[in-house]
């Protein structure tokens, strides 16, 4: 019964075993903020949509959505469940979920992976979008999506895929220049670990199907974006290798570099920044507990 879903509190009992990264960007209001504002409607938003028009969500279903943010994939769900559906956003920053829960009517929970604090098999979809790479062990993770995911119910994920972005490149080559491209690379994938991993689709199937996920399907998009050249810099500011930069340069090299890169992006781009990137979408079903206990059965002459 959807009344069984307890969001109020963590369950003590699985108690995350990862330490807290309390240098987490996602934990900074600022960066809250201009991701809320940039990031999950305009670069976000698109494949959340299709990821859960990909899942075709009953209406009724309950659903949880993993490192929800600000609730790009939850505004989607909660959409296509209806008003007697149920979806649970959970996100380890709390800056994040004080936007998600002015962006939809559903409810959230202040959570991580490893240590969900939901009893197993009590959702219908699990999703989990653009979260998987940052996990530390990303398959305990997907193992405990799959717990919590019923018998016959879907998981989907989507991750960034590897193709090259001239926006992004010109940003990091002007920070470069001010933080050794090695530091900011470190910061990178001390928050995202499994990026390059996953930028690859057949790393995306391999993950689902050693999760014992059936009737696996992947696939990519791509998927053109069109920002303010003002908003794509807040935006990069934002994000993992721009708080990293802020936080290593003294204030007038950070407001130098502000300057410069905004020149740069100015002379390339003029006032709008288009890119195109590609986003791959994985979705697997757990098995019934029949097939599994058909699959493990001991034949009857064995020994």
């Amino acid at each position: 019964m959807v009344a069984n879903v307890q969001v109020s509190s963590l369950d003590p009992g699985r108690a995350s075993r990862r330490p807290r990264r309390n240098d987490s960007p996602y934990a900074d209001p600022h960066v809250a903020s201009a991701y809320n504002r940039v990031a999950a409607p305009l670069q976000f938003g698109p494949p959340a949509r299709d990821l859960v028009r990909l899942l075709r969500l009953p209406d009724g279903a309950r659903v949880l959505d993993v490192g929800t943010g600000t609730g790009a994939v939850a505004l989607q769900a909660g959409a296509e469940v209806g008003p007697t559906g149920v979806v649970i956003g959970i996100d380890a920053a709390m800056a994040m979920l004080c936007f998600a829960r002015t962006t939809a009517p559903h409810r959230i929970a202040l959570a991580r992976i490893p240590g969900l604090p939901f009893p197993d098999a009590v959702f219908d979809i699990v999703t989990a979008g653009f979260v998987i790479s940052h996990l530390a062990d990303y398959g305990h993770g997907l193992a405990e999506m799959v717990g919590v995911c019923r018998s016959g119910g879907r998981l989907g994920i989507t991750s960034w895929g590897d193709m090259p972005n001239a926006a992004a490149r010109l940003w990091s080559e002007i920070a470069g220049r001010y933080v050794p491209s090695e530091r900011l690379d470190e910061a990178y994938r001390a928050q995202i670990p499994w990026h390059d991993w996953f930028s690859c689709l057949a790393n995306v199937e391999r993950a689902l199907r050693d999760a014992d996920l059936v009737s696996v399907t992947v696939e990519t998009r791509e998927y053109r974006f069109t920002l303010a050249t003002s908003d794509y810099l807040l935006s990069s500011e934002a994000s993992v290798q721009g708080v990293a930069l802020r936080r290593a340069c003294p204030p007038d090299r950070w407001t130098e570099f502000t300057r410069r890169v905004a020149d740069a992006f100015q002379s390339r781009f003029g006032d709008t920044v288009e890119y195109v990137r590609n986003v791959h979408f994985g979705i697997g079903t757990k098995r019934f507990a029949a097939e599994v206990s058909r699959e493990y059965r001991r034949p009857s002459n064995a020994v």
